[in-house]
């Protein structure tokens, strides 16, 4: 019974110590969060956080404590294939718009026709007709080429953003997109203390953190970590 006592309260020990060694970077990350968003010190919060904690909506957390600190979640990034595939999407829809430019130019009284008569729901003739089918077919074809140019910067700027954010540094700049590699995320559990108003309250919260690793030709860069959701 001793026995199994004295390897309870070692594991407890263990315990206790593997989260106050993982928690120091998650404690400076937090309180630097915290005190911003109690000062809105918006130039603070851009460089640790995506997420806001409204000090009049949520209150200011006075003090607060690491409880655990989840095991860490690894994405791949895709910069350079989005990078690329933006770049195509925007190539092709540049070539489409100085084709497009060149057929309204040379058919620009006929367009007109064919607008006013669609508008007044008319019916045209003669080569307007030809010039009708063909005037849909290059606007359906305007309406693709921006739906996927958009579609692949929507997914370039999502893949970038926290890359950005957590790498940045002026000293050593660096194009993400010119980068792979994966990014890393944690749930960090606390117990904080929370004042709104006249009201102190105890709350436990779940602070999602992430981080870029990069890998290029310019070298590794590993980011900071960026607080991206608390619930």
């Amino acid at each position: 019974m001793q026995r199994f006592a004295y390897r309870f309260t070692l594991s407890l020990g263990i315990v206790a110590l593997a989260v106050a060694c993982s928690s120091g970077a998650e404690q400076q990350v937090l309180r630097k969060y915290f005190d911003a968003s109690k000062l809105r010190d918006q130039g603070t919060l851009a460089n640790v956080a995506t997420v806001s904690f409204d000090r009049e909506q949520e209150g200011s957390v006075e003090s607060f404590s690491v409880v655990s600190v989840s095991d860490e979640r690894r994405t791949p990034l895709k910069l350079r294939e989005y990078a690329k595939e933006y770049q195509e999407a925007k190539s092709a829809d540049d070539e489409f718009l100085k084709k497009i430019r060149a057929y309204q130019e040379e058919n620009k009284e006929a367009i007109v026709r064919v607008t006013k008569a669609e508008k007044a729901k008319a019916k045209l003739g003669g080569n307007d007709v030809a010039v009708q089918a063909a005037w849909s077919k290059w606007r359906a074809d305007l309406a693709e080429h921006s739906k996927t140019l958009s579609e692949k910067r929507k997914l370039l700027v999502s893949e970038r953003s926290l890359a950005q954010i957590s790498t940045y540094d002026a000293r050593r700049p660096i194009n993400v997109e010119e980068y792979d590699g994966e990014l890393v995320a944690k749930d960090v559990t606390i117990d904080a203390r929370v004042r709104k108003a006249d009201q102190v309250s105890n709350r436990q919260m779940v602070v999602t953190m992430e981080k870029a690793e990069l890998k290029g030709a310019g070298g590794d860069r590993s980011g900071r970590w960026i607080i991206t959701g608390i619930k």
